[in-house]
């Protein structure tokens, strides 16, 4: 981005892995909005150059392309108008969970108005590889981050989306839109939760092409971080082993928990979490003018570890 407002952000849902986009009732593309607020980091190339030597030379003769991939980082408000569009490139079962084989995989289109011109990029055959499908700030808006792999590009000036759903007037995420509840218990004076996701798929390559030619799930690991305002022992226990407990235990118990996301009375997703066990606990302030808080990271594990309502 050159100046404000200068900058587009959209993206479609491939219907195969760098395949056409997913079409409306008119078979036309469609393409979404990621959020309020949307950010762009890390769009980057990597042509995976092999340097060449010759005898006799000093320095290296040639470099050859052996490869190609490319990374981006989007974040943005959660909005009820998209996100759970943003979900579907994300979780490859519905938009709702993970399961094996392919990922599902997208297009975002990112262009920039610079002063002597347009520049957009068509960046194809994007898949997850880390996301944080939501992070809370008390206080601030709620947002989402993903990290994408993408397997090539068009440049072009013309490649403007049109038939792309915006985001309205009132439906992005407040803080007050979150609600986080452990063993059945919703957490009143929470100050920051965050989910996280990392290790979601990777590309696969062959001989035909320096592109990667197809895409696999790889092995998806989802934490959950809390922060809250002390008001009780009973976090700690479930650190130490389990309800009740006042010493570490060998083993630790699992307990359920859910992450909800309700703007203005509309129920966007609520993120389930069978089995989440105390990785972390902390105590921050003890002895300050601030508040007191406790700080919990917990993993999620399970047949889903995560499912999406």
């Amino acid at each position: 981005m050159t100046s404000s407002g200068s900058g587009s952000l959209v993206f479609g849902k491939e219907q195969s892995f760098k395949g056409s986009l997913v079409t409306d009732t008119n078979s036309d593309p469609q393409y979404w909005q990621f959020g309020r607020d949307p950010t762009l980091s890390d769009l980057s190339l990597d042509n995976q150059l092999q340097r060449l030597d010759e005898a006799g030379a000093v320095e290296s003769v040639e470099s050859v392309k052996t490869s190609f991939e490319g990374a981006v980082e989007v974040e943005a408000i959660i909005s009820s108008d998209t996100f759970n569009d943003v979900e579907d490139l994300v979780f490859n079962d519905g938009g709702t969970q993970f399961t094996n084989g392919r990922p599902n995989s997208g297009r975002i289109y990112a262009g920039v108005d610079y002063l002597d011109g347009v520049a957009e990029r068509e960046l194809v055959g994007c898949i997850p590889v880390d996301c944080t499908p939501v992070s809370y700030e008390q206080g601030g808006m709620a947002t989402f981050a993903i990290s994408f792999l993408y397997a090539s590009e068009n440049l072009s000036t013309s490649i403007t989306p049109s038939n792309v759903t915006a985001v309205s007037t009132g439906t992005s995420a407040p803080s007050h839109a979150i609600t986080v509840d452990i063993d059945g218990a919703t957490i009143t004076k929470l100050q920051s939760a965050e989910i996280s996701i990392s290790n979601i798929a990777r590309f696969q390559y062959g001989s035909v092409s320096p592109e990667p030619v197809d895409a696999v799930i790889e092995k998806p690991e989802t934490e959950v971080t809390t922060e809250a305002i002390f008001s009780g022992p009973s976090r700690l226990e479930y650190a130490l082993g389990a309800a009740d407990a006042t010493e570490p235990q060998d083993r630790l118990v699992s307990v359920p928990g859910s992450i909800d996301v309700t703007i203005d009375g509309t129920q966007v997703s609520t993120y389930d979490f069978s089995a989440l066990k105390v990785a972390t606990e902390a105590w921050n302030n003890v002895i300050s003018e601030d508040e007191t808080t406790e700080s919990i990271s917990w993993n999620a594990d399970g047949k889903p570890a995560v499912i999406i309502a």
